[in-house]
């Protein structure tokens, strides 16, 4: 089949054209997307707060890891969300009456419910910076050995100390200067002044942020994290207003969403 003349130069202007465009966008600079943290490790490939999750996290470049701690019967800090290891154990009852050590906990993945320590020592492997959630005040026992397993480890720079009870988040404050520390909260809206009491990190249910709580939050230099966050709908959504950080169960799904996503820088003209 034969093309005439004009028709040849007609597509390739267009398709110039289209190139042009292209280069364009893609030259075009772009806001970045909120951090992510992978909430327990994440539970894409592994079950959650285990170092099989952690160790996902950290091969698919996960720099920012989120944790619960509770102490077991030797006052030992372990790696759990719950009171008891029902969920995620063949073994039942309260972590606070089990040994972490001897015999270990299993999990019903054929892991252990890890060592506070033992995860630090893998986010040390992977340079990453573990999110540290007390779900229990600590007793003076309790309170050195997480200084210990910190101190011993990653250091206090590589962890942020957070909590829902703001007793636990004062106490933090004051026994590690220096250290991020971080209110957790649900429900509801804290005025900034409210936050700054803890820190200026603040970790906010991600259906009670709106565009104006958090360019309120962010005016007043707060750092604003969002749990959890794991649809695509309210990635979008968040992505859109000043917020920091998303704490997801999906962290590799994540990143590959927020890889694909430009959002333009606003022009000032």
């Amino acid at each position: 089949m034969r093309v005439g003349c004009a028709t040849f130069l007609a597509g390739l202007l267009a398709l110039t054209g289209c190139e042009a465009r292209m280069q364009a966008q893609a030259e075009q600079p772009c806001v970045s997307m909120p951090a992510v943290a992978a909430h327990r490790g994440g539970t894409e490939r592994s079950l959650e707060n285990t170092l099989g999750a952690f160790r996902s996290a950290g091969a698919a470049g996960i720099k920012l890891w989120e944790l619960d701690v509770r102490f077991d019967v030797n006052g030992t800090p372990v790696v759990l969300h719950d009171s008891t290891v029902d969920r995620v154990s063949p073994l039942t009852g309260p972590v606070a009456k089990l040994d972490a050590l001897d015999p270990g906990i299993p999990t019903d993945d054929g892991q252990y419910v890890p060592t506070l320590r033992a995860v630090y020592d893998l986010a040390q492997q992977y340079n990453a910076h573990v999110l540290t959630e007390l779900k229990v005040m600590p007793t003076e026992p309790q309170w050195r050995a997480v200084a210990d397993q910190i101190d011993q480890s990653i250091g206090r720079s590589s962890v942020t100390l957070m909590a829902f009870g703001s007793p636990i988040v004062l106490q933090e404050k004051a026994r590690f200067p220096g250290t991020e520390v971080g209110l957790l909260n649900g429900a509801g809206f804290l005025h900034p002044e409210q936050i700054h009491k803890y820190g200026d990190s603040y970790m906010q249910w991600e259906k009670s942020i709106n565009a104006g709580r958090a360019a309120a939050w962010h005016a007043a230099g707060i750092k604003l994290y969002a749990w959890t966050v794991d649809d695509p709908a309210a990635w979008e959504r968040l992505s859109a207003w000043p917020v920091d950080v998303i704490i997801t169960n999906k962290p590799i799904g994540y990143e590959r969403w927020a890889g694909k996503r430009c959002r333009p820088v606003a022009s000032d003209r």
